[in-house]
C-alpha cells in the first residue's frame, strides 16, 4: 500500500512531466497542477470539480493550482503545467 501511495504522490508532483507555458493559446490534456510562475490571470480552468468565473482573478507566482485538470487558458501572465498520469 505505501509503494502504492508513493507512486500516486510522484505522479501528482510531475513524473509525468512538465513544461512552461507562455502564451494564450488555449492547453489541453492531463493536468495535476498549473504553478504560475509570475502573477497570472487564466481565461478558463476545465475539469473535474472544477466551477467558477476566472477571468479577473489574479493568481500570485507560486500558488499552485490542482486537481484533475483537463484544459485551461492564460488571459496573462505565465505558468508550469504539470503532466498527470493517463487514466
Amino acid at each position: 500500500m505505501a509503494v502504492q501511495a508513493d507512486i500516486a504522490t510522484e505522479y501528482s508532483m510531475g513524473r509525468q512531466g512538465f513544461f512552461p507555458v507562455t502564451t494564450t493559446a488555449a492547453q489541453s490534456g492531463n493536468f495535476s497542477a498549473v504553478i504560475p510562475t509570475e502573477p497570472t490571470v487564466f481565461t478558463s480552468i476545465t475539469g473535474t470539480g472544477i466551477s467558477g468565473t476566472w477571468t479577473g482573478i489574479t493568481i500570485p507566482a507560486g500558488f499552485p493550482i490542482v486537481g484533475d485538470i483537463t484544459a485551461f487558458q492564460l488571459a496573462s501572465g505565465k505558468a508550469v503545467a504539470f503532466l498527470a498520469r493517463s487514466a
